[in-house]
């Protein structure tokens, strides 16, 4: 997969200790020769190194050391200006740098926008003048979200950006407003706009419970006897091997230009879908469906999720596919994500991924 010029360039690549983030460093590390530059919020390149020590133990288990010299890690805090780091420093930081992998972000839906925008929009920019101090840059690959396209019905398709949609929170917003900062960089670039991002497909593994994971395990235990929403919206889901090896495709691979989706686009399934998986999963009393304001309880504690699954539109993958995009339906891989669910008991006891691999070959 890597070209022969290339072997001896540095993948810049952010957001390494998060999730999807983890899941592109294990594929480089796995199925390339690439070597890796891992910015991380740390106090100093010590800390930052001992950061990225946890992750690939996490990652690759007693494997990890034969593969450590292929990946280092500075400290950095993509909020400061220029890293607060002297343009000096920091073209010495990327000398090496061919390709920079841009995952870092937060995903907190409630964030003031203030908080958002600092690190998903000057983060973005950032990471871009960093970028730009590279003397063999190739490519930007910039990962934002299928949700920039905001709340409306309708197919929302690759090529669009903002066309005057209403995002549901801060972090729809500010991924919308990065994507504009990529695009007016003049650096070459590709977008990959992910949905939501769940377990791998094969192992269920994933170190982040969050969006759907809250009201399943709700679900699980009899917690959620009504569900404020629509049984007819849609949560589009996607398992992160889709999206990873999709990302390392784009890293990778021949240079494209564009957006992608990486989403279940018609296979999303319905929020009935979900639950009636659930029901049948964990053998539990089928919830009723009500309207918005009927259980304001649940809607104060939840009320960040909800509206991902009422959903009316979908997202298009004519160019997703062109990049291997091909999601699993949702029923194919749900038993498979809440078994690491409920062994991981939804975060509280983590299960590291070569140790879900080791139980899958086990099995």
């Amino acid at each position: 997969m890597t070209p022969a010029s290339a072997r001896e360039r540095e993948i810049l690549l952010t957001g390494a200790t998060g999730f999807l983030g983890m899941e592109l460093l294990h594929r480089l590390l796995t199925r390339t020769d690439r070597t890796v530059l891992a910015p991380v919020r740390a106090a100093d390149d010590a800390a930052a190194e001992g950061r990225l020590d946890t992750v690939l133990a996490t990652l690759l288990g007693p494997d990890a050391g034969a593969l450590r010299h292929r990946v280092r890690a500075v400290a950095a805090d993509l909020e400061q200006p220029s890293l607060g780091r002297s343009e000096a420093q920091r073209r010495a930081l990327v000398a090496g740098v061919d390709t920079v992998v841009h995952c870092a972000a937060s995903v907190a839906f409630t964030l003031p926008l203030p908080d958002a925008r600092r690190s998903n929009v000057d983060g973005t920019r950032t990471v871009l003048e960093l970028a730009a101090l590279a003397p063999d840059l190739d490519r930007v690959v910039h990962v934002s979200t299928a949700y920039v396209a905001g709340d409306r019905p309708g197919v929302a398709h690759e090529h669009e950006g903002d066309v005057g949609q209403t995002s549901r929170n801060t972090y729809e917003r500010t991924k919308l407003e990065a994507e504009a900062v990529v695009a007016a960089s003049g650096l070459p670039h590709c977008v990959l706009r992910p949905s939501i991002v769940v377990g791998d497909a094969h192992t269920g593994w994933t170190p982040a419970f969050n969006v759907i994971y809250w009201p399943l395990q709700a679900l699980s235990r009899g917690l959620l006897p009504v569900i404020p929403g629509d049984p007819g919206g849609r949560a589009d889901v996607v398992t992160v091997d889709v999206v990873a090896d999709a990302l390392l495709r784009l890293a990778c691979q021949e240079r494209r230009t564009g957006t992608f989706h990486a989403a279940a686009g018609e296979l999303a399934p319905t929020a009935q879908d979900l639950v009636d998986l659930a029901v049948g999963h964990f053998g539990i009393e089928p919830p009723r469906f009500v309207a918005i304001g009927e259980a304001p309880d649940i809607e104060r504690y939840a009320g960040a999720f909800l509206p991902y699954f009422r959903v009316r539109g979908s997202f298009d993958l004519s160019r997703g596919r062109t990049i291997g995009v091909a999601p699993r339906p949702v029923p194919e891989v749900f038993d498979t994500l809440m078994r690491h669910a409920v062994r991981a008991r939804w975060g509280r006891t983590p299960v590291a991924r070569w140790e879900a691999q080791e139980l899958r070959a086990a099995a």
